[in-house]
């Protein structure tokens, strides 16, 4: 699997959490894999400078491991009502992945320390990265 890397400003950071949202947030994670082995959880959040324009009402997530990237995106486009003539971006570990990986394989490499995957969206930028 090629994936790209590139920096995301902003990115969802553990190390951005308080200890006790950390250790919260591994025992939720832990508790969604020993009730859903199948699934896996996500946090889905908006770069620095989508946030005020695409703002999403849900960020946690419970996905099944074959869902592709191009699904999730179809989700999230949904849910922030994002123009169907823009182009949206997802990071994971502020890498691009291929839009057919699954998640589960994605979930099984970069997921963050506390059980969760975190899903940074932005939209394109045409002429030159800056999300």
């Amino acid at each position: 699997m090629t994936s790209i890397n590139l920096k995301v400003p902003e990115s969802s950071s553990v190390s951005s959490i308080a200890s006790n949202d950390h250790l919260e947030r591994l025992k939720k994670s832990q508790v969604i894999l020993e009730k859903y082995p199948d699934r896996v959880p996500l946090i889905v959040q908006p770069s620095k400078n989508d946030r005020a324009q695409y703002p999403i009402d849900k960020s946690k997530y419970i996905t099944p491991r074959d869902l592709t990237l191009m699904q999730l995106q179809q989700i999230i486009r949904k849910r922030i009502r994002f123009p169907p003539e823009k182009a949206l971006f997802m990071f994971i570990d502020n890498r691009l992945h291929p839009i057919t990986s699954s998640i589960g394989t994605i979930y099984d490499e970069y997921k963050e320390s506390d059980g969760f995957l975190y899903v940074t969206y932005c939209q394109e930028n045409t002429f030159g990265y800056d999300c």
